[in-house]
């Protein structure tokens, strides 16, 4: 870390030191003399009528650009190189630049941190001092190397004297009065006298899942998601190519997520269609996909799959929709398959920041093994003096599930951000010099708190990765070369036994900011419902049923937990699409209808607007028991036309009577909300008309009966001869 304001240890004793400085004023500094001081500096303060008077030090600045080497042995030299600037407007004359180091290795992390804090004081050792042969001119920035030959290296080489030390640099103007703050920069040396020690294992667990933006970005573009991830997570990838690095993938990176077809686009229906090239049974092997297919093929490397998209097993869990947990379980061993990639399932790995037991026991019922969680997820009962190892066992009805715990102060580390032991305390970014030693010299720490005892340690590279590539690749770099540690993997480590310390259990249920909803799950299954029903209607419903599916899954992603509202702009997307859908197969009713029969046919119009045959089934409901359906009618409709279903129908009485038209798909299941239609039910209206036909064709034959009976006699009366027919014989 570069700071630049560090007191010099002077500020306590500076009333002492404007005593002696009458006496010391002349005497030249040391050059490469080690001594040993209770403070940073021991240089004595001249007396002057001004103490302030000179270098306005809170304008100069020091920093340091390397350390080497990062882990020091006996027989090496140390060389340290920084830089110092001159803010000031005022030149510096004799730069004089200081290296001292801490006597002894701090024996806790929160001492260790302590170094950083420039108002921290301690007993230092003075290694080298040296005069720069030019002046800093006002305004500039010159380079510097410090070198401590091996024989001046003051450091024991005992079992006892290894580990870290906090080192400082200071400048000063030699020709100006010694100020109580000097321009310094702090950071860390480790000195190992190649001693044995026991070793501690420690497992490296990272994430190549996308963001949040970048799914939104892969919707709003149409790009395929690990195109659009490829930018961050290539470097990535490149950066943990280390051995003992374990990868957790969303699978969702592997395959090619289907395009929701679009029923309205296609061949026109009076053309062939043209012979589609048969689809690619794997997905093409993008840059990234074989990047991922190379790491897990590496020796030394182990993959482990994630759920589908990641999904937030908590939200999953919390809403009661295990259901969709099962699916996405599904849809990764499906999408593990198609990319034929043979990787890990039984790794759980919860995005939440308080995993709870209520996910957990879920996501051991999907089929977990074992699960990574932060190590506050399982707080200690008392307080240790000493990290406790990674390794704990979490209980999960009645069992107990393997677990490692993440250790997220030496994980930020690993990006260059140091997590203060006071949580109350704003993270700080480190320089990447500081970073690497501070990393170094807080797992030597560590492993020095209970040197016999070996204890596990997991880092862990957040899912949202966004940090420095190279900074990681050093710091993974160092670790394995760092000789009091074991690099292993995950699963060895789960093979190691839990130590028996006493943990908090998880809390029963925790519900935190972001999570997807039981409203919007609810909503994501009423659009795959409905669209599944409409899919019905199609020769191959999964064309349809596939994609939207899939996408409708990755609603469940973990990482909109950071864009709500674009997750709901998902669900709101596939809502629209599917009642646009709906409209696409619909029955067109016509006029009101006169129905005088008891049994006929009534006539119902549908029309097709997809690119695509259609094969309905209509049905009728009538809501009056006046009128009966007697059946349903199978309907198949040429893509982009219309036909006509005869549905059987009779009446048991007269009235007006609302049918609803349903449209269902082949099983039976509709595919749409039913649409009305009118009957005016006249079923009597046949009879009496018979019945009035009938009798009137009777009085008309009565009336001609009557009538040529009246004439036969009228005849007779008048004896006019009754004329008969003849006989006609043949």
């Amino acid at each position: 870390m570069n700071i630049t304001r560090t007191p010099s240890g002077a500020g306590p004793r500076a009333v002492v030191l404007l005593v002696l400085a009458a006496l010391l004023c002349l005497v030249p500094a040391p050059l490469a003399t080690a001594t040993t001081t209770p403070g940073p500096d021991d240089t004595p303060v001249p007396a002057t009528e001004d103490p302030t008077a000179g270098v306005t030090t809170a304008e100069v600045t020091v920093s340091l650009t390397d350390i080497a080497p990062a882990v020091l042995t006996p027989g090496e030299d140390l060389v340290v190189r920084g830089t110092v600037t001159n803010g000031t407007s005022t030149e510096i004359t004799v730069p004089e630049l200081r290296l001292r180091a801490q006597q002894s290795a701090p024996i806790s992390r929160s001492l260790l941190e302590r170094w950083l804090d420039p108002a921290s004081l301690s007993a230092t050792t003075l290694l080298h001092a040296e005069r720069l042969e030019d002046p800093v001119a006002a305004g500039a920035t010159v380079d510097f190397t410090l070198t401590v030959p091996a024989d001046a290296v003051p450091f024991a080489p005992s079992y006892s004297g290894w580990g870290p030390r906090g080192i400082e640099v200071t400048a000063h103007d030699a020709d100006a009065p010694v100020l109580v703050d000097v321009p310094s920069a702090r950071s860390f040396l480790l000195w190992w006298p190649d001693i044995e020690v026991e070793t501690m294992p420690l497992a490296v667990l990272a994430a190549a899942a996308p963001t949040a933006p970048e799914r939104a970005a892969a919707q709003e573009t149409g790009t395929r998601l690990d195109a659009v991830a490829a930018e961050r997570l290539e470097p990535l990838l490149a950066a943990l190519d280390r051995p003992a690095v374990d990868l957790a993938v969303d699978p969702s990176l592997l395959v090619d997520v289907p395009a929701v077809v679009d029923l309205t686009a296609g061949e026109p229906a009076d053309e062939e269609p043209t012979e589609e090239p048969s689809a690619p049974t794997t997905a093409p092997k993008t840059a990234l996909r074989g990047a991922l297919g190379d790491f897990a093929e590496a020796p030394g490397r182990a993959v482990h799959a994630l759920l589908w998209a990641d999904a937030d097993a908590a939200a999953l869990t919390h809403a009661r929709r295990t259901d969709l947990l099962a699916d996405v379980a599904a849809a990764r061993d499906t999408a593990l398959e198609d990319a034929g990639l043979t990787v890990g399932t039984g790794l759980a790995w919860p995005a939440a920041e308080t995993p709870d037991a209520d996910t957990v026991t879920a996501l051991s019922a999907a089929g977990a093994t074992a699960a990574v969680l932060p190590s506050s997820g399982l707080a200690l009962t008392s307080q240790l003096t000493y990290t406790p190892s990674a390794r704990a066992d979490v209980a999960v009805d009645g069992a107990t599930l393997p677990a490692v715990l993440t250790d997220e102060r030496l994980s930020a580390l690993l990006s260059g951000t140091l997590l203060p032991v006071d949580p109350d305390q704003a993270p700080v970014e480190l320089d990447p010099v500081t970073a690497r030693q501070y990393l170094l010299a807080e797992t030597a720490v560590v492993t020095r708190e209970r040197p016999a005892d070996r204890r596990d340690l997991l880092l862990t590279v957040p899912r949202d990765f966004s940090g420095d590539p190279g900074l990681l690749a050093d710091q993974l770099t160092v670790l394995a070369q760092a000789p009091w540690l074991e690099r292993v993997g995950l699963a060895e480590m789960l093979e190691h036994e839990a130590p028996e310390i006493e943990r908090e259990n998880l809390p029963e249920r925790v519900v935190e900011d972001g999570e997807v909803d039981a409203g919007e799950l609810d909503r994501v299954s009423e659009v795959l419902e409905r669209t599944a029903a409409f899919a019905g209607v199609l020769d191959e419903p999964e064309a349809l049923v596939d994609p939207v599916r899939t996408s409708l899954l990755g609603v469940t992603s973990a990482a909109w937990r950071e864009l709500p509202a674009a997750r709901a702009g998902l669900v709101d997307a596939a809502e629209e699409a599917s009642a646009a859908r709906r409209g696409l197969v619909a029955a067109r009713p016509g006029s009101t209808l006169n129905l005088i029969n008891e049994e006929a046919h009534i006539p119902v119009a549908v029309t097709n607007a997809m690119s695509r045959p259609a094969s309905v089934v209509v049905r009728l409901n009538p809501r009056d028991p006046r009128l009966v359906a007697d059946d349903e009618v199978t309907l198949e409709i040429p893509a982009e036309q219309s036909a006509t279903a005869q549905v059987p129908v009779h009446a048991v009485g007269s009235g007006d009577v609302v049918v609803d038209v349903v449209l269902a798909a082949p099983d039976g299941t509709p595919i749409d909300e039913p649409t009305e239609i009118r009957v005016r039910v006249r079923a009597d209206w046949e009879t009496v008309g018979t019945a009035v036909v009938a009798g009137l064709l009777v009085v008309m034959l009565v009336a001609g009966l009557v009538r040529t009976v009246r004439r036969a006699r009228r005849r007779a009366r008048l004896g006019e001869p009754t004329t008969l027919p003849e006989e006609t014989t043949t």
